[in-house]
C-alpha cells in the first residue's frame, strides 16, 4: 500500500484540490478520506496519507510538483487495522495430504482489539484445537468467503493451472464477492507472487483495488483472521478424509508424509491418494 507523509500546509493544499472526491471519515484515526475512480486517499491524523488503487498515476505529477520530493513508497506500518479491511489468505499449498483453501475476511476497525484479544493471530503459531476454537468464532461473527479445492479438483485441474495460479483465481472470486457486501477501506492479501505475476494470472482482469504484502497476517488482523479461517476450513475437511478413508493422515511434506505414501502403496491402496492427495507432489514420484 503506497504512503507518504504530509505536513499541515500539504494536507491543505491537498484538500483543496481535491475537494469535490471528499467524503465524509467514520474513523477515529482519519481526518480526510477522498474517493475516485479505481482509487482513494486517506489521510490520517498523523499526517499519513495512504493511495490505494489500480489508478494512481493521476497523483504522480502532484506528488512531485513544486520540489516536493515525495514519492510513492511501501511503508511497512500501514495502518490496516485501522481501517475496515478484507484480508486474505490460503492454506493447505504445502501439505501432501488435504485441500487448498483460500478465505477471505471482512474486519472493521473497532473490532482489531476483539480479535487480538482472543488470539487472533498467524495461524501456523496456533495449534489444531485453537484454530477450531477461533475459526468457528470467525465463521459465526463475520462475513467471510472461503474456496475449498478438495484433491480430486487439484488432481484434475493442476496439469491446466499451476498452484501460484490456482491461488489468484480464488482469493479473486472470494475478495470480488465479498467486496461487494461490504464498505471496505482497505483489501489486504498474503501475497504469495508479486502484483504483476497476479494479475497476469487474471488475464489482467482481476479485481484491481488489492495491496499485497509479505508476511501479511503480522500487519493485518483482517489476513490473520482470514489464515485462521482457512485453517479452520483445511481441519475440517482434514478430519473427513481421515474418518472416510481409515488413514490418520500427516500434516505437511517431509518424511511423515512420504511414509504414509508408502503405507498406502504397501496397502495396495493407490486408487485412494486421488481423493486425499496431491498426486503432483514430488514425493510421489519417490518409490
Amino acid at each position: 500500500m503506497p504512503t507518504v507523509k504530509f505536513n499541515e500546509s500539504q494536507i491543505e493544499e491537498f484538500c483543496t484540490i481535491f475537494k469535490p472526491f471528499e467524503e465524509d471519515v467514520k474513523n477515529e484515526y482519519m481526518s480526510h478520506f477522498f474517493r475516485f475512480k479505481n482509487a482513494s486517499v486517506t489521510i490520517y491524523k498523523s499526517g499519513k496519507v495512504v493511495f490505494q488503487g489500480s489508478n494512481l498515476e493521476m497523483f504522480y505529477d502532484y506528488l512531485e510538483k513544486d520540489n516536493k520530493q515525495l514519492s510513492l513508497d511501501f511503508d511497512e506500518d500501514t495502518p490496516y487495522d485501522y481501517l475496515n479491511t478484507i484480508g486474505a489468505d490460503e492454506v493447505g499449498t504445502g501439505d501432501t495430504f488435504g485441500p487448498i483453501v483460500c478465505a477471505a475476511v471482512f474486519v472493521k476497525a473497532y473490532d482489531t482489539e476483539k480479535l487480538k484479544n482472543i488470539g487472533v493471530k498467524d495461524s501456523k503459531k496456533l495449534n489444531d484445537a485453537k484454530i477450531k476454537t477461533i475459526g468457528k468464532y470467525i465463521k459465526e461473527n463475520y462475513k467471510y468467503r472461503v474456496n475449498i479445492v478438495r484433491n480430486e479438483v487439484f488432481n484434475d485441474k493442476y496439469n491446466i493451472l499451476n498452484m501460484n495460479e490456482m491461488k489468484a483465481k480464488l482469493h479473486n472470486q472470494n475478495i470480488e464477492s465479498l467486496s461487494k457486501e461490504v464498505k471496505y477501506e482497505a483489501i489486504c492479501l498474503d501475497e504469495f507472487v508479486n502484483r504483476f505475476k497476479y494479475f497476469k494470472y487474471l488475464n489482467n482482469e482481476g479485481f484491481k483495488d488489492i495491496s499485497f504484502e509479505m508476511k501479511g497476517e503480522s500487519k493485518s488482523i483482517a489476513v490473520a483472521a482470514a489464515s485462521i479461517l482457512a485453517r479452520y476450513f483445511f481441519l475440517l475437511e482434514f478430519d473427513r478424509l481421515e474418518k472416510e478413508y481409515g488413514y490418520k493422515l500427516p500434516k505437511g511434506s517431509g518424511k511423515n508424509a512420504q511414509n504414509m505414501i508408502d503405507k498406502i502403496r504397501n496397502d495396495g491402496k493407490e486408487n485412494l491418494f486421488y481423493h486425499i492427495a496431491k498426486t503432483s507432489f514430488k514425493n510421489f514420484n519417490i518409490k
